[in-house]
């Protein structure tokens, strides 16, 4: 199923069902399903469950509450019900078909074809005299069919489709059949068009019909045929106006803005653009988020809308000066600030988790500059600006080619490969040279990267202009987004840290993750590591936590997570700032929620093993007894003794990122969001425990001095590294990276 055919709109109004029977209750349900109004739904269903008496009872309110979960691709509590309602055994068969038939469409979106395919058969031997119910059913089984088999069977589902009497039912099965004919290429070209031909025709549904004439735009717009799909594609659009589905509408906008540029109707295409935007935020709280291939639902289909509108307005801009120039460019960035705010909403899991602040970088000291680097498909836009001045530079890079280079720098850093400054000046030349005549100019002295995609696995530090790097010349800082931190200077007064370190694991190798415990160890159990059935990851688990009861193993395991430096670092420290310690077995998970409430710190140090994955639910720090999670991390650091004196500084000295995933460079801004800290410094990948403990040392020395600010204390302490002979290398200085405010 595409996605965009799952998008919901959630109704505002509450429930009324209140003192109602099973039967008003589960009908009240049914019907808010049949208008997609899942949330709502979601509460009557609940009320029916828990008023049902009978199997019978039990069995409808399960399966039909499986049904809304899987419309609202929630799988696990979809599955659960599902199964459960299969399992009473009773009820219409043309519910427990439907039942059986999502558990097979649930397990065939996971990929799990064999566990689906007799799941459709048993569904299908429920229903085989009606032909409505027959035909979704076939219609699911030949999505998990080899693809030169489908075209058959479409065809024949296609001539039986003659038997379904009710011309909506039909028109949906027929949309439905024409997908995936289309699918299936060149071959299937002509009965996916007679298929959506033939739905238009039959229905007067504005939804169906604005579906159809969709799709048939679609083939057209593949054609090159562009003013016909354009003339259906506006017929869609009334359609879906009608019944004001925003689902459709922002896949039809968008598709009439990609028409109208081809036509070199411009002012039409951002119009058009705009129009899809507004649509997807209409119900961007709703959009439920997938992961494939390490690309998030939001960025593999959604963020090209708010490109294709960034990508028009800044070629205007390009042909404007002056007001109308700045006006354009802001318009720009503001829309791919949409992005970077849905980016870090999917990372936190929550749409309520980032607070935006209207032009907060905006009001910076004039040595600053904002450095808003966006990768389009055929050209790299860099807009650079200090307080209300923004300048636009283009350079004739495409967006793959800007992907290589970055990958392969990331591939040299972390492997202290010799051609470092060879990848890193390239790099240099497309993204700090065009406008570093501006920055000289301008006398700018601390530069704020705002990195898109894959730019936010390299720390900008390292770039290097073929006689230094860019941290010899500026201090830098990062930021996730224009809108997402405020800047605020360090109160230097009365500072104090809490200072909790790790240089020896204790029972918290029992409590790590799966796949954490795989990616140090590199034991796959023997299985696949890329099977992610529920039975898979479960039995890697049983298979490492035997392991972890092996002596030989588990001292194995102890050796690895063990950071000799660490006490070094924290003694170091102890010397620079106020504080109060906790190390090795005083690190305990409770010890740290203690002394972390106790009074209101300014800075909080933590030196042990942090981890930031894919989401903010595979991110932690590990104490030396259990893991501490983002969300245990953010209550501690919000709690009533920071409500007035937020926590100035996070410091996570030992963190790594997942390699190759350009999300999880997110988790260090991330947590300082959620936990409302002002500021985060950590790591891109592990360092040695000497250019720890000696750039954590110089850095909190540095930043006691008056007048300097965080950015400019890491830059001090990454160039003494720098300038020692053993620590040169940008393996040992360059990863170190701060998040959020850098005064």
């Amino acid at each position: 199923m595409k996605l965009f055919a799952r998008l919901m709109i959630v109704s505002l109004w509450a429930s009324s069902a209140y003192g109602a029977t099973f039967d008003e209750s589960y009908q009240q349900g049914k019907a808010r399903l049949e208008q997609e109004q899942y949330s709502l739904a979601v509460i009557e269903l609940n009320e029916a469950q828990q008023l049902a008496t009978t199997q019978e009872e039990k069995a409808k309110a399960a399966g039909t509450l499986g049904l809304v979960y899987y419309r609202m691709q929630r799988w696990e509590p979809a599955t659960k019900l599902l199964q459960e309602a299969n399992s009473f055994n009773v009820g219409e068969n043309a519910d427990r078909a439907k039942w059986l038939g999502t558990l097979a469409d649930l397990e065939a979106d996971r990929g799990n074809l064999e566990i689906a395919r007799p799941l459709y058969e048993k569904a299908l031997l429920l229903v085989s005299k009606n032909p409505e119910l027959v035909a979704e059913l076939k219609l699911g089984e030949i999505e998990t069919l080899p693809t030169d088999k489908k075209l058959t069977e479409l065809t024949q589902v296609k001539e039986n489709l003659e038997n379904v009497e009710n011309a909506e039912s039909r028109a949906r099965l027929l949309i439905n059949l024409g997908g995936q004919a289309h699918k299936a290429g060149k071959e299937g070209l002509e009965l996916s068009f007679t298929s959506f031909e033939e739905a238009n025709q039959l229905t007067t549904n504005s939804r169906l019909k604005a579906e159809s004439l969709g799709q048939l735009a679609q083939l057209y717009e593949e054609k090159n045929r562009s003013n016909e799909a354009l003339k259906l594609n506006s017929q869609a659009i009334i359609e879906a106006k009608k019944v004001n589905a925003h689902d459709l509408l922002l896949e039809l906008e968008w598709r009439q803005g990609r028409l109208s540029r081809v036509l070199n109707q411009f002012f039409d295409a951002t119009a058009a653009y705009q129009r899809a935007i507004e649509h997807i935020e209409a119900i961007r709280q709703d959009i439920p988020v997938e992961y494939h291939n390490g690309r998030s639902s939001f960025r593999e289909i959604l963020e090209p809308v708010y490109l294709g509108l960034a990508d028009l307005l800044l070629m205007q801009a390009s042909q404007k000066s002056g007001t109308e120039k700045t006006i354009l460019l802001r318009q720009a960035r503001e829309t791919v600030e949409l992005i970077k705010q849905s980016e870090l909403e999917e990372f936190l899991g929550g749409r309520c988790s980032v607070h935006t602040s209207k032009n907060a970088l905006e009001s910076v000291e004039p040595t600053t500059a904002i450095i808003y680097p966006i990768l389009l498909p055929d050209r790299l836009e860099i807009l650079v600006s200090s307080g209300s001045e923004i300048r636009q530079y283009t350079e004739a890079v495409d967006s793959v080619t800007m992907q290589e280079l970055t990958k392969h720098l990331v591939r040299s850093l972390r492997n202290s490969k010799y051609d470092v400054k060879t990848v890193s000046n390239q790099l240099y030349q497309k993204l700090i040279l065009p406008v570093e005549s501006w920055l000289q100019e301008q006398h700018i002295k601390t530069l704020v990267m705002v990195p898109d995609g894959v730019l936010r696995l390299i720390p900008p530090a390292v770039l290097y202009d073929g006689q230094h790097y860019l941290i010899e010349k500026y201090a830098v800082a990062i930021s996730p987004g224009l809108t997402l931190f405020e800047p605020a200077p360090l109160q230097k007064r009365g500072i104090k840290a809490l200072l909790a370190g790790m240089s020896e694991p204790g029972s918290v190798i029992e409590h790590l993750p799966t796949s954490f415990m795989q990616s140090i160890t590199g034991h796959r159990g023997g299985m696949n590591p890329d099977d992610t059935s529920e039975s898979a990851v479960k039995s890697r688990q049983l298979e490492l936590e035997r392991m972890i009861k092996e002596p030989v193993f588990r001292q194995q395991l102890h050796e690895k997570l063990s950071l000799p430096g660490v006490a070094e670092e924290i003694k170091s420290l102890q010397k620079e700032i106020p504080n109060t310690s906790i190390m090795n077995d005083n690190f305990t998970v409770e010890e740290f929620k203690k002394q972390a409430v106790k009074e209101p710190y300014s800075i909080v140090h933590i030196a042990s093993h942090g981890v930031f994955g894919k989401t903010a639910d595979t991110s932690f720090v590990m104490a030396y007894d259990g893991v501490i999670n983002m969300d245990e991390l953010e209550q501690l650091l919000k709690s009533d003794k920071f409500a007035k004196q937020p926590v100035e500084l996070l410091t996570l000295s030992a963190c790594q990122t997942a390699e190759g995933d350009d999300r999880a460079p997110l988790g260090l801004s991330g947590i300082a969001l959620k936990a409302k800290v002002r500021s985060a410094l950590g790591t891109l990948w592990p360092v040695s425990d000497e250019a720890a403990s000696l750039l954590m040392a110089e850095f909190y020395k540095a930043l006691a001095q008056p007048n300097t600010s965080k950015a400019e204390a890491l830059r001090q302490a990454q160039i003494l590294l720098l300038k020692q002979k053993e620590l040169e290398n940008p393996v040992y200085w360059s990863p170190f990276i701060l998040a959020g405010s850098w005064l």
